[in-house]
């Protein structure tokens, strides 16, 4: 049976009473950035053994696991950008699958190049409106931001490949020696270029690309079910494809509203009100054989939450619950 799984930020190692809320409305795992371990960011971007045995032994205590420990892009952009230190970069990520493998930490993600990190966007994309109840959620409007010339400097798309290919070649293999799962999320929004700034996992053929590229049954994909529904492709395709190839190791659980090709914006919607029927996607998993983990992903606010969302969380849980318990029950 799939598991349910949730985000936490480094704050949330100081809130065990969070961290026990989390078991207590049906959590399962946890997906922790290598951020929340002391000293990997002063390091850049490369964790410690003694700063991430804490870390685990914190959410232990909590009843929870930590299913999917993420690197951060912003930490392997001299790679993404050509520039010197790359190597240094690379052998950091060598360093946090092998660190993975000694914990026990089943999946790594290692995240693509982002068009917003090679500088600023002449305009925002994101404003917050209203949803059922008047609760607020994002909207992203690409409209301006499409098909625009590349700015002095950027990277090619085929630059930004072979940089991509480059780690994955590197961290794979060690990866898969040490019995880790290696998950790319892709773009997300999912368009090959914003402000004329290449990006190169925005669609399934993207994924197969890379796939082929470095061959390995350690190597697969968060499938994000909202940016795949953004990016116009058939989600329950991408399930089908991915998942009888075993290639899908972490899901965001999460829905949305338009699709980019029909409408040019999309908004990330409260999981029972997108153009999705969540039901059909779990059903979906579950009929490739996927029992990993699901997760709801982005974190929206309902009126009365606070600053952590515990509200908008346990809305979220439950819905999930009573759609794994409904597809377990019909199996």
């Amino acid at each position: 049976m799939m598991k349910i799984g949730t985000r936490i930020s480094p704050d949330w190692l100081n809130r065990p009473d969070d961290l026990r809320f989390l078991k207590q409305i049906g959590v399962d795992c946890v997906d922790i950035t290598l951020d929340i371990c002391p000293g990997y960011s002063d390091a850049g971007g490369r964790a410690n053994r003694e700063g991430l045995e804490k870390v685990v032994a914190t959410i232990d205590k909590a009843g929870l696991k930590i299913e999917r420990a993420n690197t951060s892009n912003g930490h392997y952009i001299k790679t993404f950008l050509g520039q010197p230190g790359a190597e240094q970069e690379i052998e950091n990520l060598i360093v946090n699958a092998e660190l993975c493998g000694e914990f026990d930490l089943p999946v790594m993600g290692i995240q693509c190049f982002q068009a917003s990190q090679f500088g600023h966007f002449p305009k925002s994309m994101h404003t917050y409106v209203e949803g059922r109840g008047g609760y607020k959620h994002l909207r992203v409007d690409l409209s301006e931001a499409l098909d625009q010339p590349p700015p002095e400097g950027a990277p090619t798309h085929e630059e930004i490949w072979e940089r991509t290919v480059k780690i994955f070649s590197s961290v794979v293999p060690v990866a898969e020696s040490v019995g880790v799962k290696v998950a790319m999320h892709g773009n997300d929004p999912p368009v090959p270029s914003i402000y004329g700034v290449p990006q190169i996992l925005y669609n399934f053929a993207a994924f197969d690309r890379l796939f082929a590229e470095v061959p390995s049954p350690n190597n697969g994909m968060t499938f994000c079910v909202g940016t795949r529904y953004e990016s116009g492709e058939d989600v329950f395709e991408g399930i089908r494809h991915f998942g009888e190839q075993n290639q899908i190791f972490h899901v965001h659980f999460r829905n949305v509203h338009g699709t980019i090709p029909a409408n040019k914006h999309y908004e990330e919607v409260i999981p029972d009100s997108g153009d999705l029927d969540m039901y059909r996607v779990a059903r979906a998993l579950h009929d490739v054989g996927y029992d990993a983990v699901i997760d709801y992903d982005h974190i929206m606010r309902l009126t009365t939450d606070g600053p952590e969302g515990r509200e908008y969380i346990a809305y979220c849980v439950g819905h999930m619950r009573g759609l794994l318990q409904s597809i377990e029950s019909r199996a």
